[in-house]
């Protein structure tokens, strides 16, 4: 994993949350894995549920998986791993309080789809990801 790229990113997601930085050093690690395996790493019981998945923050283990598909000289793919940078500066702020309750994921994913997308127009690309959280929505 080049450094570089994730000081900016660690410094975009920074800028574009708002949140307090941390050191680069205080980062989780950064595991590539087969997308197969990612998925399996992630949802050992979903079957069909996690195709597709790009990156994923690892609470309990510290540590972003990534597919080790991705082409980290495209902004698209490495947009993946700044939105997980996002959730590590999320973690870090408000603790396990982000996965409390719907509202508090949601809040969580939108702010991380937010910055990503901003990251992605920023660079020239006319992806947009996060759609479905769109039609998500927490039902008592």
């Amino acid at each position: 994993m080049d450094s570089s790229l994730i000081t900016i990113l660690l410094t975009v997601a920074v800028r574009m949350t708002g949140l307090p930085a941390i050191p680069e050093s205080e980062l989780p690690s950064f595991v590539p894995l087969a997308p197969e395996e990612l998925e399996r790493q992630i949802c050992p019981d979903a079957g069909n549920g996690c195709k597709g998945i790009a990156a994923y923050f690892d609470v309990l283990h510290y540590r972003i998986l990534y597919r080790d598909t991705l082409n980290l000289d495209e902004p698209l793919d490495h947009s993946y791993l700044l939105h997980e940078i996002v959730h590590v500066l999320q973690h870090r702020q408000v603790g396990n309080a982000m996965y409390a309750d719907c509202w508090s994921m949601l809040q969580s994913e939108g702010q991380a789809y937010r910055v990503q997308n901003s990251y992605l127009r920023a660079n020239d690309q006319l992806a947009y990801v996060g759609d479905m959280l769109r039609k998500a929505s927490c039902v008592q």
